[in-house]
């Protein structure tokens, strides 16, 4: 897969023409795949497949820092590939854009960059200064352009309408399983393994620590039962404590550590994702090691129970 970030000078080259979804794709969710369905359909007809989006950068229309994410950039990179997608564009999201003529966006862009023989939107995506472009322009200048426009109805489930702004809510609560219901797959995490303080093996429950991600979302602190893809492609079950640790950590800096069932491999610096599957317990401050230890083994009886029935 063909991967533009943060790149300007974009260039697609293809002889039939792309087909081109438009919008965040933040998450990849049930709604998002609609969309993206459509780019893997008309890709078997030979047109080459453009997913194209933002990296946000600092700008005068959103706060960067306050901004949260289902999925990091290279996470969506991944999952793009995993979906056969042949073109992943991340397009700057700076000044200069936020201000570009919803025209231009279509004739510099869409026309002469990326070459589109059909775009691909939802039924409420707007692009531009000051979002003036809407699917009815994108209509309009079709004609001239020689592209097609293919819109995209919201998709719901339960009556409820899938976003990514209902899927953070979800995940802000731990309710997983609701959350992968809309995503469509597990809420994951990933990250190379890295270096911690080695406590969980001197109590028997050795754990394997990932760094977290600035801007992306993360669940309420506590205990989940969780799904581990080693780097090797292995599939393994476990617990992942998301939290500071208030029994044994006392400069509270957030941690992400994950004990896998029946394992004792060294995979220091190797890639996990972690897949967090149910909310067992809240983070909670015991008396010392000894209780911390009793409770982590009962937290591994509730996950193998709801793991594995």
């Amino acid at each position: 897969m063909q991967h533009y970030f943060n790149q300007k000078d974009i260039q697609i080259n293809t002889e039939k023409g792309s087909v081109v979804a438009l919008g965040k794709f933040d998450g990849f969710h049930q709604g998002h795949k609609l969309l993206l369905d459509e780019v893997l359909r008309l890709q078997k007809d030979g047109y080459t497949g453009v997913v194209f989006t933002f990296d946000i950068r600092k700008n005068s229309i959103f706060d960067v820092d306050k901004l949260q994410s289902i999925i990091t950039s290279e996470e969506k990179c991944m999952l793009a590939e995993q979906m056969g997608i042949d073109v992943l564009v991340e397009y700057p999201f700076d000044d200069a854009f936020a201000s570009m003529e919803p025209e231009a966006f279509v004739t510099d862009i869409l026309v002469k960059r990326l070459h589109a023989g059909y775009v691909v939107v939802g039924t409420d995506y707007g692009f531009g200064k000051k979002k003036r472009g809407n699917v009815e322009l994108l209509r309009k200048m079709a004609g001239e352009y020689g592209y097609q426009v293919i819109v995209i109805e919201k998709k719901k489930i339960h009556d409820v309408i899938v976003s990514s702004t209902y899927i953070r809510m979800l995940i802000s609560e731990g309710k997983m399983e609701e959350a992968e219901t809309f995503l469509g797959r597990p809420y994951f995490l990933s990250g190379h393994v890295v270096h911690g303080r080695e406590l969980g093996r001197t109590i028997q429950v050795p754990t394997a620590n990932l760094l977290p991600k600035h801007g992306k979302i993360y669940p309420v602190t506590g205990v989940y039962a969780s799904r581990i893809h080693l780097e090797d492609g292995r599939a393994c079950y476990g617990i992942t404590n998301i939290g500071d640790n208030p029994t044994v950590n006392t400069d509270r800096r957030v941690t992400i550590e994950t004990h896998i069932f029946d394992f004792d491999e060294d995979i220091y610096e190797q890639k996990l994702v972690v897949e967090l599957l149910s909310f067992i317990r809240g983070e909670q401050k015991f008396s010392g090691v000894s209780e911390l230890k009793a409770q982590m083994l009962a937290d591994m009886e509730v996950a193998k129970q709801r793991i594995f029935g």
